[in-house]
């Protein structure tokens, strides 16, 4: 059996190993490789997710239609099966964390993150695949990051793939991947920093410091959220209510000024919604730091994902919250200028991709792993 898995091993390490990020709008398919660090893509695909409703609690997902579309991206060519690590989104997991004694960890870690999925997640524990990663030791205390994947999810995702003859050679989350990339090229000093990753569906949010990922949330808020809110409530169609919010002005250059910000009328649509969503993403720093109180400041706060592009976004987020807020593409310049993006795309928008790119090369014990190496 030794044998066998050294010459697995080794026919992953010589095949390209391909990228697939299954987002809850897009679907995006690329090969690429690093250099000096910096990923660099070689071939690039991408098409809209036939599945308009991509949640784990959606039984009614048609896994055939996605199969189609993806069949198409990889491009099939004399029956060749392809490698690729997947990437999927943040709010088929869910996320947790425990903190117990280091003499308690030593016992066993799984029954505890058992008794925490049975008290806190939607499913029983066998309902899905966990993993679960360690971080440092604080204060005589070992702190546990969890993600758990439901089974039946996991499975329709591998079979909408195997249909299309691509082999998930392994599975992550979309924010280990943007966390990847965030350790990997910024210049992260003392205090903690925190990643909005706004997407179509959701918000993923994270703290992280030097020594790695300190907590992850998932918030019900999205890009698609305030589209909906501008069509239901003006006799806009969707492609009316995209261009207003990332075409004309909606956001003011100086958050500041209230009274003119409200003679938009686009704005007036969403302001409630952006207020929730800013109200949530203040309320989980409070608890992050009432559970941590030697955390002193936040550094500032990345803002990616397609909710980015929102132009002075960023500068509504610092307002609101206090914390030097800035795009991705303008904390990672170096990266945005040494990668050649492709055509439609950003560095906000496709920083998970960048940043599986630099979790590779893939190794065969990390088939269906859902955290970051």
């Amino acid at each position: 059996m030794s044998v066998i898995a050294n010459i697995t091993e080794w026919l992953l390490n010589i095949s390209r190993i391909c990228v697939l990020e299954i987002g809850s709008s897009i679907l995006r398919f690329a090969d690429g490789e690093l250099r000096q660090s910096v990923a660099t893509i070689k071939e690039y695909k991408s098409c809209r997710n036939p599945v308009t409703n991509f949640n784990a609690a959606n039984d009614s997902i048609n896994y055939d239609n996605l199969s189609d579309s993806l069949k198409s991206l990889a491009g099939m060519r004399y029956g060749i099966e392809r490698y690729a690590a997947i990437i999927i989104p943040d709010h088929l997991f869910h996320f947790g964390s425990v903190s117990l004694p280091v003499a308690a960890g030593k016992a066993g870690i799984l029954p505890i993150i058992q008794r925490d999925i049975q008290t806190n997640a939607p499913l029983p524990f066998n309902a899905y695949s966990i993993r679960h990663e360690s971080g440092k030791t604080r204060n005589g205390k070992l702190n546990i990051q969890y993600c758990a994947l439901p089974l039946n999810t996991q499975s329709e995702i591998e079979r909408a793939c195997n249909r299309a003859r691509i082999l998930p050679v392994s599975i992550q989350p979309s924010f280990a991947c943007l966390h990847k990339l965030l350790h990997q090229h910024q210049n992260i000093s003392e205090h903690a920093y925190v990643f909005l990753h706004i997407g179509n569906q959701n918000t993923s949010m994270g703290i992280y410091d030097q020594n790695g990922l300190r907590a992850v949330f998932v918030i019900n808020f999205g890009v698609q959220t305030l589209i909906s809110a501008i069509v239901q409530n003006t006799d806009s169609d969707e492609a009316s209510a995209v261009h207003q919010l990332f075409n004309e002005p909606l956001l003011l250059d100086d958050p500041a000024d209230s009274k003119a910000q409200r003679e938009i009328p686009a704005f007036a649509l969403i302001e409630g919604l952006i207020a929730d969503f800013l109200q949530q993403v203040y309320g989980q720093l409070l608890l992050f730091n009432s559970e941590n109180p030697e955390e002193t400041g936040y550094s500032s706060i990345i803002i990616s994902g397609g909710g980015a592009l929102i132009k002075n976004f960023d500068r509504l987020v610092a307002y609101n919250l206090g914390i030097s807020s800035v795009k991705l593409s303008d904390e990672l310049e170096h990266v945005r200028l040494a990668t050649a993006m492709p055509e439609a795309e950003s560095l906000e928008t496709i920083a998970p991709l960048l940043g599986n790119l630099s979790l590779q090369p893939v190794n065969r014990n990390r088939f269906d792993r859902v955290m970051a190496a």
